[in-house]
């Protein structure tokens, strides 16, 4: 059974798109595609797709990365060619590659993500030495709680300053106000931009976070003692390295 690694992109018309919408989404367009996809056994089969980790709702990204198994051998070309005209308007294939035998699944490894998220023009910005000032102070803090709603409407409490790898604001030019963070994301726990960005603005309303920044992923990475990129340019899946500053 062949794995091919895929990476896309999402743009706005896709970015409010859920998780399993985009999922959805990939299915079907395989299936039109005429890809020869590999299904789980049982009652009720399902395709043998996964994304890296979750897009967060509102946010659009560059480098998004998937897997998919096959039945039969397909090159990576094939599979690129075959699925990019089926694919909507937002969403770009950008290339593919063959996973060798015996590595971990994507889900499994990749555990940082990349964002930035700038100040929306035509609304008045904070100054960048105050922003920079809480974002110091923030950073300063040995532990951030946020208040999450789980599961029967119970509300809990969690320290997330684990979860942030890096944050500072990018140099100024002609970009708007931007704030870069790399964050932890994965099954051993996470934290989204917007919740980073309401304790950074806590004046901005809840919901207001979306109004205020628009948020881009920039890529998923496996963060180790370097930031490893899950599919280096080139479209070979080896164990190719970033220091953070290189962000």
């Amino acid at each position: 059974m062949n794995r091919i690694r895929f990476r896309f992109s999402c743009g706005k018309e896709l970015r409010f798109l859920s998780h399993l919408d985009l999922l959805r989404l990939l299915q079907r367009a395989m299936r039109r595609a005429g890809l020869p996809l590999a299904y789980t056994h049982g009652f009720s089969p399902r395709l043998k797709l996964s994304l890296a980790a979750p897009l967060p709702v509102g946010v659009t990204a560059s480098k998004e990365y998937g897997e998919v198994f096959l039945v039969e051998p397909l090159s990576p070309a094939s599979f690129r060619r075959r699925l990019e005209g089926q694919l909507p308007r937002g969403l770009l294939l950008t290339g593919a590659a063959a996973v060798p035998a015996g590595r971990p699944p994507l889900a499994a490894v990749v555990n940082a993500a990349l964002y930035h998220a700038a100040w929306k023009s035509g609304l008045p910005a904070p100054a960048a030495p105050v922003l920079q000032k809480a974002l110091d102070k923030l950073l300063a803090r040995p532990v951030i709680m946020v208040r999450r709603l789980g599961k029967g409407g119970k509300i809990t409490s969690k320290d997330v300053r684990p979860y942030i790898f890096s944050a500072g604001l990018l140099p100024p030019g002609e970009q708007a106000l931007t704030v870069r963070l790399l964050l932890q994301v994965g099954s051993k726990g996470g934290l989204s931009p917007s919740r980073f960005l309401e304790q950074l603005v806590p004046k901005v309303d809840r919901g207001g976070v979306e109004q205020c920044w628009q948020v881009h992923r920039q890529g998923l990475y496996i963060c180790k003692e370097h930031l490893i990129d899950p599919f280096p340019e080139g479209g070979e899946i080896n164990d190719g390295q970033k220091n953070f500053s290189e962000l």
